[in-house]
């Protein structure tokens, strides 16, 4: 019995050595308007003296020299300041051809726009801004800077990063989704979670995780350490908080501006049949495996909630992971509506990118992707060792670079070359999973739904 006992001891030790380095990794910042909101009781407006999450979190993030991430706009001044000591020719591909990167990431207004364009940088539209971002936009109204201007569109933006595994897109979509939207733009983050691996743990400080309200969840954190064991945690043991929803529409009224949330899925898809006029099935309600609506099919019926409903209206960015996955190439009309769904994306999206909706999706193929989508679609990230789609294929058009030009930048991780039309530029940004120690993956299971679905 003591050895017994003494076993149980060890094993409880090892699993509260890996939640206490979870704890040290992931230390929420709860000083921003946006963590003191849902922390609660006080009402959006009375907080706005505070600073929101974007003004802080690039600070948490290291490049490879170990300095501190810089700020948007001394990164834009360095490089207008090094088109005129050399010459336009001879700047950065990022100055000279904006509409390649900076037309996606700087998410601006018609409003705005106007303001810019005729220099009334003082007016409230612009100064009221938060600081990272108004600095952002006073380089625009810069004289030097009318070509960047110029390229500025409205609306949201389309970013679709492509590799095989391992290939740089996850950190691309934590660091200039996570990090950087909301710095130049206050950006709203709405990161659609899988179950089987929370690919946005890097964001988890500042994260709030969007539950569905009722549902039983388990969450784990497997450690890749052999000596260390699978272990059973909470949610707040990683992220900084939680809010519960009940449907898609329903978290639209609890978001706010520059809030960063990662959203687990509704096993039991409440209000989507609804909002998509589309079956979804779970796993419950199911007579055969085949019967039961995948997970991630709750994507299409959030995508249409912030399209169609106009609960919220700042700008915002949804990370779809697994695309290829959620809009396949030559989608069935099988019991879950996969062909309406689909089909129906490329229409929720245009409209979305009217609303200042963007969308941020990663994949490991292209050609296995709808061609509809792929034709809506206006930035493409292709990352070393990737092959660019052929330009054949159907909806994709013209494509500016091939696999030599990516190739350059096979030697170095974080760095891909993004593109559109006839513009591309290379890129590169910093290693987000420096900033922690814990090594290993964090997954949720909905309990009540694998015994329904092991049961069938």
């Amino acid at each position: 019995m003591s050895q017994s006992f003494s076993s149980r001891n060890q094993e409880e030790n090892r699993e509260q050595e890996v939640i206490d380095q979870l704890h040290e990794d992931f230390e929420p910042w709860e000083k921003s308007r946006q963590a003191l909101y849902h922390a609660g009781p006080k009402s959006w407006d009375r907080l706005g003296r505070y600073h929101n999450d974007g003004e802080r979190i690039y600070k948490d993030f290291e490049r490879a020299d170990g300095t501190s991430l810089k700020p948007f706009h001394k990164k834009l001044k360095s490089l207008s300041r090094a088109a005129k000591l050399n010459g336009i020719k001879n700047a950065h591909p990022v100055y000279r051809y904006p509409s390649a990167y900076l037309d996606a990431l700087i998410h601006v207004d018609d409003a705005e726009l106007w303001a810019l364009e005729e220099g009334r940088v003082d007016d409230d539209i612009i100064a009221a801004q938060p600081p990272t971002r108004r600095k952002v936009l006073e380089w625009l109204a810069e004289p030097e800077n009318e070509h960047v201007l110029k390229a500025m569109g409205d609306g949201g933006t389309d970013i679709w990063a492509h590799s095989k595994p391992g290939g740089g897109k996850t950190s691309f979509a934590n660091v200039i989704g996570g990090i950087r939207m909301p710095e130049v733009n206050n950006e709203t983050l709405l990161w659609m979670l899988t179950l089987d691996e929370l690919e946005c743990l890097p964001l988890a400080p500042y994260m709030t995780v969007a539950v569905p309200k009722g549902i039983e969840y388990e969450v784990h954190a497997k450690p890749r350490n052999p000596t260390l064991p699978t272990t059973e945690i909470e949610l707040t043991d990683v992220f900084r908080d939680t809010i519960e929803y009940r449907t898609p529409r329903d978290l639209m009224t609890k978001i706010v501006p520059g809030g960063l949330y990662a959203v687990l899925p509704d096993p039991l898809f409440r209000g989507c049949e609804k909002q998509t006029t589309a079956t979804y099935t779970p796993a419950r309600e199911a007579d055969e495996p085949a019967e039961v609506t995948p997970l991630r099919d709750v994507n299409f019926a959030f995508m249409d909630t912030r399209t169609k409903d106009d609960e919220f209206l700042h700008s915002t960015t949804m990370v779809l992971d697994e695309f290829s996955d959620l809009v396949p190439l030559n989608p069935e009309a099988d019991e879950n509506d996969e062909n309406r769904k689909v089909k129906g994306y490329p229409v929720s999206q245009g409209k979305g990118r009217k609303k200042n909706l963007s969308t941020m999706t990663l994949s490991h193929s292209v050609s296995r992707v709808d061609e509809g989508v792929r034709e809506k679609t206006r930035w493409f990230v292709t990352m070393p060792k990737t092959p660019p789609p052929n330009p054949s294929l159907s909806g994709i058009g013209n494509v500016p670079i091939d696999k030599h030009y990516v190739n350059r930048f096979a030697d170095r991780t974080g760095r891909a070359v993004i593109w559109r039309d006839q513009n591309y530029t290379p890129i590169e940004w910093p290693n987000p999973y420096r900033s922690y120690e814990f090594r290993g993956e964090i997954s949720v299971s909905y309990p009540r739904r694998e015994e329904a679905l092991h049961a069938m």
